[in-house]
């Protein structure tokens, strides 16, 4: 085997607009994000040994903002061309923002110190941004969201609020950032963690708004982080509103994030 062909490594990073796709790993018999740029990537490196991975998964309607990902192929393409030819291949709803070189043992997934999403709640009905949020009617008390919130930081056993194929694993999440801000004439809901469950964030979110209807209390809210129920929690907002913002691999990178937003 020749030095040029020896697999080489790079760093994707990714928006796209989920509205379309099954969430990010790939199936078989439907459109997801990895499915889609593999097929992408094979269309100018070949299907011989071309392997993309993310750093996590996101569900069926779910977008991102800045998703990062590996692609590992056998490749002599500088980074720019690698870019160029992925978008060119790509659909428009999903776009490489950038491609770096990595290091060999460099893992998307495993890698990742702390991930960051975003979840959107307007209080008006919209027509074109109606992919991208929730339209709650009622008036929500923002400021018990907020409080509420904050219960969230710090490390907890997530069992209530993870689908119960979460269980073959742990379910304690280290929160980082647990906020609600309103922005924009909207009420964005940002948390930051070590990793997620599969639904977690979304239970979150329909909690807090449960909390900013007056339907929950802060009471009930520390009974279910202290609760191990058979069942997850019916609360479940939808995934329109949820943006997977960014992924952090040194802690450095975390804190420099943290003062600047």
């Amino acid at each position: 085997m020749t030095k040029q062909t020896m697999p080489a490594r790079f760093k994707l990073t990714l928006e796209y607009d989920g509205s379309r796709y099954s969430g990010w790993q790939k199936q078989d018999d439907a459109r997801t994000i990895q499915g889609s740029l593999l097929h992408a990537a094979t269309t100018f490196l070949g299907s011989e040994a071309v392997d993309i991975q993310g750093n996590g998964r996101t569900d069926a309607g779910v977008h991102a903002l800045r998703y990062t990902a590996h692609l590992e192929a056998r490749t002599n393409l500088a980074p720019a061309a690698i870019q160029d030819a992925m978008n060119d291949a790509l659909p428009a709803d999903i776009v490489v923002l950038g491609v770096e070189k990595a290091d060999p043992r460099f893992h998307a997934r495993h890698h990742c110190v702390a991930r960051s999403y975003l979840y959107r709640i307007t209080q008006h009905k919209t027509v074109f941004g109606r992919k991208y949020v929730w339209w709650v009617r009622e008036v929500l008390d923002v400021a018990a969201m907020r409080r509420v919130a904050g219960l969230m930081v710090g490390m907890h056993d997530f069992v209530a609020f993870a689908e119960r194929q979460e269980l073959k694993k742990s379910t304690m999440v280290l929160v980082r950032v647990a906020e609600v801000i309103e922005e924009d004439n909207q009420i964005v809901f940002r948390i930051i963690g070590s990793h997620f469950l599969w639904k977690m964030v979304r239970r979150i979110v329909a909690i807090l708004v449960e909390v900013g209807r007056h339907n929950l209390t802060e009471d009930d809210v520390l009974a279910f982080l202290a609760s191990k129920p058979e069942r997850p929690l019916r609360y479940l907002a939808p995934p329109a509103g949820l943006f997977f913002e960014q992924a952090f691999y040194q802690e450095q990178e975390l804190q420099d994030f943290l003062r600047r937003r």
